[in-house]
């Protein structure tokens, strides 16, 4: 794969886990509009951390989007500023919405409040997740979530990183989904794994 050696990582710690397993051939992911620490590139705390105004504008156009695709359900990250996403979304979408606290965003302990310019993901930081406990969590977590079907996943730029490695697609330079940009994963016999991303 074309990405990072830590990514590369994450994506044998899926394999030798069993993979990603949904029960459908189409789901929906969204990553939580923009907080202030995104905007100033700081490592972010586990709670505490809120959206923005701009944020709460990127979720309120990502609510417009997802309005019109049918899906089942949401299931979100119960962090404040993933929870506040998916429910400026389901203002919209009115589904049934559940709290999935194994898709938090990974646990960066003493790093907290660092700049994540250069984040060293392969790292260890002090009262932290390593990358194998912080891969594992979100892959169990998002198999969970995955098995009630055509479902709308509201969580984080690591999550999306452990998606996209547990189903043997690589990132490329940049954030690996942008804030509050609605993604649809198909299916459809193409790519290393089968599966493709794109824009809602």
């Amino acid at each position: 794969m074309g990405t990072p050696a830590w990514h590369r990582e994450m994506h044998e710690i899926t394999a030798q886990a069993g993979g990603l397993s949904p029960v459908s051939d189409r789901f929906y992911f969204l990553r939580h509009g923009e907080t202030e620490l995104n905007h100033q590139r700081i490592i972010q705390t586990q709670r505490g951390v809120t959206l923005n105004d701009t944020g709460r504008g990127q979720a309120r156009q990502a609510a417009t989007v997802l309005a019109a695709v049918e899906f089942s359900e949401i299931h979100a990250s119960d962090l404040e500023r993933a929870w506040e996403t998916a429910e400026i979304v389901n203002a919209a979408c009115r589904k049934p919405i559940h709290q999935a606290p194994a898709l938090h965003e990974r646990d960066w302990g003493d790093w907290c409040g660092q700049s994540n310019i250069d984040l060293n993901w392969a790292g260890s930081p002090d009262n932290g997740e390593t990358l194998a406990q912080f891969t594992l969590r979100t892959l169990h977590g998002l198999n969970d979530v995955l098995r009630h079907g055509e479902i709308l996943i509201v969580a984080h730029g690591g999550s999306y990183a452990v998606l996209l490695a547990a189903i043997g697609l690589p990132i490329d330079g940049g954030p690996v989904v942008k804030n509050a940009t609605p993604m649809r994963l198909t299916k459809d016999g193409a790519g290393p794994a089968g599966w493709t991303p794109s824009m809602v």
